[in-house]
């Protein structure tokens, strides 16, 4: 494990941090003191980091518990991030902060926000003051700052995202206590599904989800999976979300789900899946864990507060750990992403008990070695 850089964290794990044909990744750097204070740019491979402050944040309307989450286009030199309620803009290339939008009277923007690759468009979420409902989704051109309302729904919507596959599709989610919540998981197509529509049936019925992966248990109980925390993938429409260890249907662990009616797929089994991101290619995805693989029970049984970052192998599901740290709140959640090339997984490395936080890299294994006849 190396560490890129102290008194920082990492931007939403569904979001995108990484510039400068991937060599770069901003950075939030953060106070367990003051909060978020502002951006930084580094080099996450080699030993220079030759950081790069990218902007100063004047402080928090709301105090130290205000999160800062960045999201940087992916094909273009463009971070967007909402402070303070107002959507802001920077050309990574000019260093220029722009302020783009502010939440109507009365109202509030969400702390995430998604940028289209070419960096052209970005969606935020706005709902009233005091209220968490309704909440309505507002696309805005970054030329003109011409705001247009995709839709508004009557409950708390929340993680929009593009996504980088194909991006007629925007993903967002159905907040609230995962194992209330039976439909999670929501994409919206510009053209076919106006207003979005619920793209993972959560409902276990007798255990036929675990058909879908060979390795799986039968006879889960009936009921419904508590999801989350989930993950558009870039080499295909869809999704890999966490079925948390929490749920009392199953199984549980690390799904695969798509919005053009193919069904959800069951990739690995796990107890206490937290987050999870998938490389670009698609072959291996990452998870941190609620707890320590290695102890008894499942979700926050016996947890302390300890995760493990681990490795999963989509096509097999096999699982191999790369790293253990300490979290608690964010911004001390581990959130483990893969690099764009693939070679190795970032995540935040906490300390509950100070407070601090810092960004690590953990090189993956060398893929094992082709089966010969």
């Amino acid at each position: 494990m190396t560490l890129l850089l102290s008194g920082a964290h990492l931007p939403y794990p569904h979001t995108n941090g990484f510039h400068a044909a991937g060599e770069r990744v901003v950075l939030t750097r953060h106070s367990p003191v003051t909060g978020a204070i502002g951006l930084t740019s580094v080099r996450w491979r080699g030993e220079d980091r030759a950081a790069r402050a990218l902007c100063e944040l004047p402080p928090s309307a709301s105090g130290p518990e205000q999160l800062l989450w960045p999201d940087v286009a992916l094909s273009a030199e463009r971070v967007a991030w909402v402070w303070n309620s107002a959507l802001h803009i920077l050309d990574l290339d000019s260093g220029v902060p722009e302020r783009l939008y502010t939440a109507a009277p009365g109202h509030t923007l969400q702390d995430l926000c998604s940028l289209t690759g070419a960096g052209d468009r970005v969606v935020v979420m706005e709902h009233p003051e005091g209220r968490d409902t309704p909440v309505t989704c507002l696309e805005i051109s970054v030329s003109t700052g011409r705001v247009g309302e995709l839709f508004t729904k009557p409950w708390f919507a929340n993680h929009p995202a593009y996504s980088p596959y194909d991006e007629s599709w925007l993903a967002f989610a159905h907040e609230g206590p995962s194992q209330q919540i039976a439909d999670r998981i929501w994409a919206r197509h510009r053209t076919r599904d106006p207003e979005g529509r619920c793209v993972f049936d959560q409902t276990a019925d007798g255990g036929t989800r675990s058909e879908t992966h060979p390795g799986a248990r039968t006879g889960a109980p009936a009921g419904t999976l508590a999801v989350g925390h989930e993950r558009w993938m870039f080499h295909d429409v869809g999704a890999v979300v966490c079925a948390y260890g929490e749920s009392e249907a199953g199984p549980r662990g690390l799904y695969m789900v798509h919005p053009d009616g193919r069904p959800a797929r069951l990739v690995s089994e796990g107890e206490r899946d937290w987050h999870c991101d998938i490389s670009r290619d698609g072959r291996l995805a990452v998870v941190d864990t609620s707890g320590p693989l290695d102890a008894p029970g499942r979700g926050w049984q016996n947890a302390g507060q300890v995760s493990d970052i681990v490795l999963v192998d989509v096509a097999t599901g096999a699982r191999t750990p790369l790293a253990r740290t300490e979290a608690d709140r964010h911004p001390r959640h581990p959130h483990p992403i893969f690099t764009p090339d693939g070679t190795a997984v970032l995540y935040n490395h906490g300390d509950p008990s100070t407070g601090d936080i810092a960004v690590a890299r953990v090189p993956l294994p060398p893929p094992p070695p082709p089966a010969t006849s």
